[in-house]
């Protein structure tokens, strides 16, 4: 195709788009609030996702050994655990750790309650223990199963429940979130249909003319596909713009006013976020820019 037919498909592509002007605004409209919820969703969907792998990477498991256990046996046990491969750390804590970590974290404003507990009269004096990071936990089940088996290993705590909440609701979101996005694209097309339908009655004759003289379809249909990615293109622009001020805002919000829901979730940068979200946005406005264009085009027009 020649360089003066694309730049003459584009440009009456952009007088159609301003022709019919309400109905691109309604379009642009309809496939901006669209992407804007499709947008709100994603974020959640990835700072749940982004919250998991935080905790994946804190929550582990303790491993108990037995009150009479050697520390041939100790060390034996902490070899055979750090070769298994989805071991990200493993960290001994002695009793007598135990007991300073407790009162400096629980008791630390009252340790004179505490004086006698040292020594042979640490409460915490069986508790020798493993704390142990995973890579995966998926493979928490299979790695706790192991260490069972293991001389000296009298009990194995995990804290997996958090974990599969935290899970169960990621995967509730992302199923929403392609519902909903399939949902969105249907009313979006059938918005376009609309416009670009009108755009072919108001240009009826003119195209009549135009197959007379032997015009070929592609040069009839393409202004129509043009028209169809810019209104795609300008309703994912505006959300986008949107949403990137409003995240920034929420966040530093939360960060402020609401210090204990910051403890429990993690949130990612926005520049994170944008990278994917830019090219997701535009993909499906500009996608649903192109089939309802072609859709309308291929029933009505008949070129």
């Amino acid at each position: 195709m020649k360089l003066r037919t694309v730049d003459y498909c584009f440009k009456q592509g952009v007088i159609n788009l301003f022709k019919n002007r309400l109905m691109s605004i309604a379009s642009i409209g309809t496939i901006a609030a669209c992407l804007f919820i499709v947008g709100i969703f994603y974020i959640v969907a990835a700072n749940v996702g982004y919250t998991l792998q935080e905790a994946e990477s804190n929550l582990g498991i303790a491993v108990f050994l037995k009150e009479d256990i050697t520390d041939a046996e100790i060390k034996n046990i902490e070899a055979m655990v750090s070769k298994r491969e989805e071991v990200k750390s493993i960290e001994y804590i002695s009793p007598e750790q135990a007991w300073n970590d407790l009162k400096d974290t629980v008791y630390k404003d009252n340790k004179n309650l505490l004086v006698g507990f040292d020594g042979e009269n640490n409460p915490l004096k069986d508790s020798d223990n493993f704390q142990v990071k995973i890579n995966d936990i998926e493979k928490q089940e299979a790695l706790v199963q192991y260490i069972q088996t293991l001389k000296g290993v009298r009990f194995v705590k995990q804290e997996k429940d958090i974990t599969e909440v935290i899970k169960g609701f990621n995967n509730f979101i992302n199923y929403m979130s392609i519902v909903l996005i399939i949902i969105l694209i249907f009313i979006s097309v059938f918005l376009i249909s609309n416009t670009v339908r009108i755009a072919i009655s108001v240009r009826k004759n003119e195209i009549n003319i135009m197959k007379y003289l032997g015009a070929k379809d592609f040069f009839i249909k393409f202004p129509f596909i043009i028209e169809g990615m810019l209104i795609g293109a300008v309703g994912a622009i505006i959300p986008l713009a949107i949403i990137y001020f409003l995240y920034d805002y929420v966040i530093s919000k939360i960060n402020v006013k609401f210090i204990v829901i910051n403890q429990f979730l993690s949130f990612m940068d926005v520049g994170q976020i944008y990278s994917i979200l830019i090219p997701l946005s535009l993909v499906i406005g500009i996608g649903i820019g192109i089939v309802g264009s072609r859709i309308t085009i291929r029933k009505h027009l008949r070129v």
